[in-house]
């Protein structure tokens, strides 16, 4: 509640400067609010401990494949931690542990977050949430990535395991990508492998979407799995509109 004060305050502070001058016009105003916010952010960074906690291990050396999501760079992205919105924070999605790493402003060092504070994030046009497991509803606790965001849902779960292997005598390792689909449909999820698995969940477009699939030369097989299942729940919500 008292940040939710203070926003307010910053708001109405700029909005009677902007009011002071002669004619303002909306895009100050605008601007004066937006500048507002901004200053808040920054001044509860700190309170909010989004920069505090423990350090952030790196994983085994000896892998030489990065057990990150997409790139082994920091990425600038949004998190929404202990329901405060922050932008640009610098941060790797670590996706063997399900967790973020970020970097504060000033470098030289990683930080893990409390997986439990955070509710969303994005890194560039990748948008996460996190879901609490409930077996009931057939999830487990994580970061999901939104893929198709409608009346079904399309999401998928990000992993990378840790495959090793010592068989000559030497120690060699890498990781094997092992993501999970689920589609969200009437408050539960449901986790999707096959065209059948997928088909089974839409019966009375079962038909017509076969039909697409096929048309579209659509597979589930490793390749291709994510973006059929997403294409082909798009379709279904264009044909039940």
């Amino acid at each position: 509640m008292r940040y939710t004060i203070l926003t307010l305050c910053f708001i109405s502070l700029a909005t009677r400067a902007a009011g002071q001058t002669t004619a303002p016009d909306s895009s100050f105003v605008l601007l004066a609010k937006e500048q507002a916010v901004r200053s808040y952010e920054q001044a509860m960074y700190k309170q909010e401990h989004v920069y505090e906690g423990n350090g952030y291990i790196n994983h085994d050396h000896r892998i030489k494949i990065h057990p990150y999501y997409l790139v082994d760079s920091l990425q600038a992205g949004t998190i929404t931690y202990n329901d405060v919105h922050y932008h640009d924070v610098r941060m790797l999605y670590d996706i063997v542990r399900d967790e973020l790493a970020i970097q504060p402003p000033e470098g030289g060092y990683r930080l893990q977050l409390n997986s439990n504070k955070i509710s969303t994030f994005t890194i560039g046009q990748h948008q996460f949430t996190r879901l609490i497991g409930d077996s009931a509803l057939g999830v487990r606790t994580g970061f999901y990535e939104i893929l198709y965001n409608g009346k079904a849902k399309v999401l998928a779960h990000r992993v990378k395991t840790v495959h090793e292997d010592i068989s000559s005598g030497t120690y060699k390792a890498d990781y094997l990508f092992k993501d999970r689909f689920y589609i969200q449909k009437e408050g539960n999820y449901h986790e999707v492998k096959t065209k059948g698995s997928f088909l089974a969940l839409f019966p009375d477009q079962a038909k017509a979407l076969r039909k697409y699939l096929r048309a579209n030369r659509l597979k589930f097989n490793d390749e291709q799995r994510e973006s059929a299942i997403t294409q082909a729940t798009k379709r279904y919500e264009e044909l039940t509109h």
